[in-house]
């Protein structure tokens, strides 16, 4: 009975600390992918500065929300801005591929304006998105919504974080209530909506 015991006792330790192990190497994984993402997101951003000509501009011309989407792609931003657009992308290619895409969404009535980054990776996929929600439509003043969501290249979410900042200081606040906007999701390069128009 006892040598019993101490083979049971001994199978149940010896499972625990394999999945403790499993768990500590999946944990250091994600780590080690987050950072890479991280470096890489980065080396993106300094391109993009460095080569502020080499972007690509699409604005949705559809002009109302009843209407079907129309995106095109104009030749300048001075083009851009004298159409009035609701919604409007940078997109930046490196090697003729693209890296990333900065939407810029507002309302009508220019109440709050969104402004998410995607970032591609060379295969396609989504690595990460950055978004920034500024509205005036929150209790207690001007709110900024800062998130940051890091994916995996199957498309599995790895990690997300989020910060209530003031608008106007862009200090710490409370969350407070506010119209939050949802972000449209694009998992891969071919599913911009202007994706089309990146092969002419």
């Amino acid at each position: 009975m006892t040598i019993r015991f101490l083979i049971t006792l001994g199978s149940v330790l010896f499972l625990s600390a394999s999945a403790t192990g499993q768990d500590q190497k999946s944990v250091l994984a994600q780590k080690t992918e987050l950072g890479s993402i991280g470096s890489y997101t980065k080396s993106i951003d300094q391109f993009t500065r460095r080569n502020p000509k080499q972007r690509r501009l699409f604005g949705n011309a559809a002009g109302t929300e009843e209407k079907q989407d129309e995106w095109r792609e104009f030749k300048s931003a001075k083009q851009m801005a004298g159409e009035n657009l609701d919604e409007s992308a940078f997109v930046w290619l490196k090697q003729g591929k693209v890296v990333t895409a900065r939407f810029s969404f507002t309302s009508a009535s220019g109440d709050w304006y969104h402004f998410v980054t995607y970032y591609f990776r060379a295969d396609g996929t989504l690595a990460k998105i950055h978004a920034q929600l500024n509205t005036f439509a929150a209790a207690g003043g001007g709110l900024s919504v800062v998130r940051n969501k890091f994916y995996h290249a199957g498309g599995r979410s790895l990690r997300t974080s989020t910060r209530y900042l003031d608008l106007e200081s862009q200090k710490p606040r409370k969350r407070g209530e506010f119209m939050d906007e949802p972000i449209p999701l694009y998992k891969t390069v071919r599913e911009l909506p202007f994706s089309k128009l990146l092969r002419s």
